[in-house]
């Protein structure tokens, strides 16, 4: 198995992913379009949510040092996965469903990682 990436990798990804759902939803925000969809539809972000905290808190500390480094890119992913489905929810849900998102990306900080 190849080993995992260096400590600055992590970091590197992890910044990268969120600064580009930062930009995404100001993106969204200054196209100023909205897009009207059932209650029921936007609580569809909740999943990735759970998937992703899933992988945080049972997978990830769980995991052989070699699998930590996929697990950790699949939560972001799924987070940030959440996070796209909340700028298409629309008005009432779109603001809490993205600060649930940058609150799952940011508690995927890979503080976790040691040099083994």
């Amino acid at each position: 198995m190849n080993p995992p990436p260096p400590p600055v990798v992590w970091w590197v990804i992890w910044g990268a992913i969120i600064a580009a759902f930062f930009v995404i939803f100001g993106a969204f925000e200054a196209a100023g379009q909205e897009v009207a969809v059932p209650p029921v539809a936007a609580l569809l972000a909740l999943a990735p949510f759970a998937a992703s905290a899933v992988l945080r808190f049972l997978w990830l500390p769980r995991a052989a040092r070699a699998k930590k480094f996929p697990l950790f890119v699949t939560g972001l992913a799924l987070a940030e996965a959440g996070g796209f489905l909340a700028l298409l929810a629309g008005p009432p849900w779109k603001t809490p469903l993205a600060a649930a998102a940058i609150v799952m990306m940011i508690i995927h900080i890979p503080a976790f990682i040691r040099r083994d």
